[in-house]
């Protein structure tokens, strides 16, 4: 006998939820038609019943404690209207899984001989989802696509909400819905400032699917929106297929370290201001983040050792 595998397409709805792993993570989790969760490695609804009792996933941060929110930056939470608590925030999981499989038929749930053989293996497995829509036309097909937290302010309401970026260069703000949007028609939201990086000093944010949040804006400094705006044109080139500044940016840093001319240096320099400053630091490794490219752009004289 020959071994074989297959994979299998599973869909399912992202909702908000917390991780506590030394800090505070919001997350966009996912949750799966067939009872799996995503919150930073695979559970099924009774794994995931104990990650909540071990205090892994949490319904609401303490006051004074800091939440991180992915691209944003730390906030520190100075009140809060939390919408869950453990029970009820299980409760809620549970019936988003009812809404996908009203039958609650066909659940995943790991075996004793999974866990055993996994945990032998040092495998940890993620069910890490890829955000989709409903390609338009002829058949049940999806277009792929990712995003990044933005705050979005309506009416003087402000609110935490995931703006998703597709493969036909539309976008989508879970606050607003389905309503789509064109890269334009967000740069226009941007100059507005509906859409920002930050409170405005102490602001009550909503954060929607867990409850009414008072924010302090990040000690280490507001995230520019001219560099999130960087940050969002890119996706919009990333899951098109198209070249990313970080891409262009690697390109130029080879050719320099080809041909080290002061004309490769300015298109090297170019490339690297094009990359949101934020993200530069993953243009290296993680001990060298993006040293290298600071050094050759701005401190010449000083020569690399190899």
């Amino acid at each position: 006998m020959g071994k074989v595998y297959r994979k299998q397409l599973v869909e399912g709805v992202t909702i908000p939820a917390i991780i506590h792993n030394s800090n505070y993570f919001l997350i966009q989790m996912a949750v799966y038609e067939d009872g799996t969760v995503s919150c930073w490695h695979k559970s099924d609804l009774r794994q995931f019943q104990n990650d909540l009792k071990r205090g892994w996933v949490v319904p609401s941060v303490p006051v004074c404690k800091e939440i991180s929110v992915h691209g944003l930056g730390f906030f520190s939470v100075r009140q809060a209207e939390w919408q869950y608590n453990e029970k009820s925030y299980y409760s809620h999981v549970k019936k988003v899984v009812e809404t996908l499989n009203p039958d609650m038929k066909n659940l995943y749930c790991t075996t004793k001989r999974e866990e055993e053989k996994w945990e032998k293996a040092r495998v940890v497995w993620s069910a890490s989802p890829t955000p989709c829509k409903i390609k338009e036309g002829f058949g049940y097909s999806f277009l792929d696509g990712d995003g990044c937290y933005m705050l979005y302010r309506n009416n003087g309401q402000l609110s935490l909400t995931y703006l998703t970026i597709y493969a036909d260069k539309t976008a989508k703000l879970d606050i607003t819905g389905d309503k789509s949007y064109t890269q334009e028609q967000l740069h226009t939201l941007i100059e507005e400032k509906r859409l920002c990086t930050s409170p405005q000093g102490e602001e009550w944010v909503v954060i929607e699917g867990l409850g009414n949040v008072l924010l302090a804006p990040s000690e280490y400094g507001e995230l520019s929106i001219k560099e999130k705006q960087k940050e969002i044109d890119s996706l919009f080139l990333q899951v098109a297929g198209e070249k990313t500044p970080h891409e262009l940016c690697m390109n130029a840093y080879y050719q320099y370290l080809v041909e080290p001319t002061d004309w490769s240096r300015e298109k090297l320099r170019q490339a690297y201001e094009a990359v949101p400053a934020h993200e530069r630091m993953y243009l290296g490794d993680m001990d060298t983040k993006d040293s290298d490219f600071v050094r050759i752009l701005y401190h010449p004289q000083n020569k690399r050792e190899v």
